[in-house]
């Protein structure tokens, strides 16, 4: 159930509407949604930080087809980082974004991988001034070559630039290998997208074997794994 919550949330304003006025929903979403502006999400960055914590937020929206909503998108992220600059809250890399490239214009009819890749290279300058990184979300398994694609052009100008790669598709542990290079980022999940057989493991079982396989090539490679022990949309 918190699996299609949040991906459902994610996925349009109409749906996000209805979960967070839903008593039931509303509460499995309150955990993992630090709210609904600016000021919200900086302030409850402030709180986990303050508990030790590292925090990397997600403007919550997938597969925009709005050439102007995705840079409206690029624009909130933008903001987001001036205002966790200005809070003291970035350096480090204590909090960081994440970005579904679909969010940013990757899903556009016209010029998708262009416009993805200019927004989050805009996002990338963005964190570079407020002091933190950056990194790529990983969604339905029919992204992953593009996103792969936008990462290995945006990383010469931004080498900190992160990916996220999900242990349950059966592609995972050669993408991994392929990212265990010197200075790469990669955050490690299981996933939570559905996905047909031919390229996702179906059982649990095998989904953790393949998080066990991924993890060993990224620890013994030079790269940077960023270990996500616990990926809440599962």
């Amino acid at each position: 159930m918190l699996r299609r919550t949040l991906l459902a949330a994610s996925g349009s304003d109409r749906a996000r509407r209805l979960i967070t006025s839903a008593p039931l929903a509303r509460d499995v979403v309150a955990r993992y949604v630090a709210g609904d502006t600016t000021a919200e999400a900086v302030r409850v960055s402030r709180e986990l930080l303050q508990r030790g914590l590292l925090v990397s937020l997600d403007y919550l929206g997938e597969d925009t087809t709005d050439p102007e909503q995705a840079a409206a998108v690029t624009a909130e992220y933008c903001a987001l980082l001036t205002q966790l600059a200005a809070g003291g809250l970035a350096e480090g890399g204590r909090a960081e974004v994440s970005v579904k490239p679909t969010a940013v214009g990757l899903g556009l009819a016209e010029h998708g991988v262009k416009t993805a890749t200019g927004n989050i290279a805009r996002i990338c300058a963005a964190a570079r001034v407020a002091g933190t990184t950056v990194t790529v979300d990983m969604e339905d398994h029919t992204w992953v070559d593009q996103t792969l694609r936008i990462v290995r052009e945006i990383r010469p100008d931004h080498p900190d630039l992160g990916v996220v790669i999900q242990s349950s598709l059966r592609r995972s542990v050669a993408d991994c290998a392929a990212l265990a290079q010197a200075g790469s980022r990669v955050r490690l999940c299981k996933g939570a997208y559905d996905a047909p057989g031919e390229v996702a493991y179906p059982a649990r079982h095998d989904v953790d074997r393949s998080y066990a396989r991924a993890l060993r090539v990224l620890m013994d490679g030079p790269g940077s794994p960023m270990i996500a022990t616990h990926d809440p949309r599962l």
